[in-house]
């Protein structure tokens, strides 16, 4: 039960992230592009990346389930691909259809290639 809860409140802390970013950002880049939306998903894969870098070298020991209370918890709150599903389709509904393309583009290559950075930034350290 103790997982559970700590799970829990560290996808609060993620959530409570998520929404800092995602108020904060178009704020800073003036755009109608879902700016906040893309800039979660990617420090998301760039930073579960760079866990599983971790994890993999054993650069840093870390426990099991603290693994899971940061990949589970934290950034399973933290990033929003449901939300890209909504940002992608009220870009199509205003037929801003270059720009829901470039959204899956950068969201799914570039995201990619944010986690690959943030596995291999490990290794390189180590």
């Amino acid at each position: 039960m103790k997982s559970y809860l700590l799970i829990a409140l560290f996808g609060a802390f993620g959530t409570v992230a998520r929404f800092s970013v995602i108020q904060i950002t178009p704020k800073i880049f003036q755009t109608v592009f879902p700016i906040g939306t893309i800039t979660v998903n990617l420090l998301g894969c760039f930073l579960i990346g760079l866990v599983s870098g971790i994890l993999d070298t054993k650069f840093i020991s870390i426990d099991e389930n603290f693994k899971n209370y940061i990949t589970i918890g934290f950034l399973g709150g933290f990033t929003t691909f449901s939300s890209f599903s909504q940002d992608f389709f009220n870009l199509i509904n205003n037929s801003s259809y270059l720009l829901a393309f470039a959204y899956i583009f950068v969201s799914v290559f570039i995201g990619l290639l944010m986690f690959y950075i943030g596995d291999k930034l490990i290794h390189i350290i180590s």
